[in-house]
């Protein structure tokens, strides 16, 4: 998904699915607006690293990009530094637990996460959710890599233009952990939003997506098109 913006800001960018602030009721921040994407940050009570908000649209079905989003074994493709990416147990299509490692440039150390993803649909506002957080799971491998933590992180999907486009909000608190000073995550964080939208934009142009049965079937029942 992108250019690399600075050799720390790539630990922010394995986790897949795209991204919720962890506190409630704080406000965001403009961090600025590019491509036709805007970036904000905020502060979160009790973490010294900040959350960070992307908003855009993105020219795709709301199939197609939950398609892409959803699809594990493509996030190295267009996540920056993603080296891995895949599922180590599986409940069903909407709740599963991922994997990622990302290689950092020296002198820094690679990264990994373990990520526990539950997909939702609010029929109501014709949302579909992506949540995710990071878990301790059995499944998961044991490696001597600093494991980073996702603390919170969400992808909103909306159809809008009768189902031409979707209107994405990706939102991610994650702390990377280890010895990066937490001023330095924050400072290199804020391009986050633009170059994980840029990159989900490049990857659902590609020729050999398919949109998934199952989440289309699931959006047409939750009356999410438009």
């Amino acid at each position: 998904m992108s250019h690399l913006f600075c050799t720390i800001a790539v630990i922010a960018l394995i986790v897949p699915l795209a991204l919720s602030a962890s506190a409630q009721g704080e406000k965001w921040e403009l961090v600025g607006s590019k491509d036709d994407i805007v970036s904000y940050r905020r502060e979160v009570a009790g973490s010294p690293v900040i959350a960070i908000r992307g908003e855009a649209v993105v020219d795709a079905s709301i199939v197609r990009v939950a398609s892409v989003l959803l699809d594990t074994a493509r996030l190295p493709q267009w996540m920056d530094r993603l080296a891995e990416a895949r599922r180590i147990r599986t409940e069903n299509a909407r709740h599963y637990v991922e994997y990622d490692r990302a290689t950092v440039p020296f002198p820094l150390s690679n990264r990994d996460f373990v990520v526990e993803t539950r997909v939702e649909v609010d029929a109501a506002k014709k949302q579909l959710l992506l949540k995710a957080h990071s878990v301790v799971d059995s499944s998961a491998p044991v490696t001597d890599l600093v494991r980073g933590e996702v603390l919170a992180s969400t992808f909103t999907l909306t159809a809008v233009d009768h189902g031409q486009r979707t209107r994405v909000v990706a939102e991610v608190h994650t702390d990377p952990k280890g010895s990066i000073p937490k001023w330095m995550v924050n400072l290199t964080q804020k391009s986050w939003a633009h170059t994980t939208i840029m990159g989900l934009r490049a990857q659902v142009r590609k020729a050999n997506i398919s949109d998934d049965p199952e989440m289309k079937a699931l959006l047409e029942k939750a009356g999410c098109f438009q």
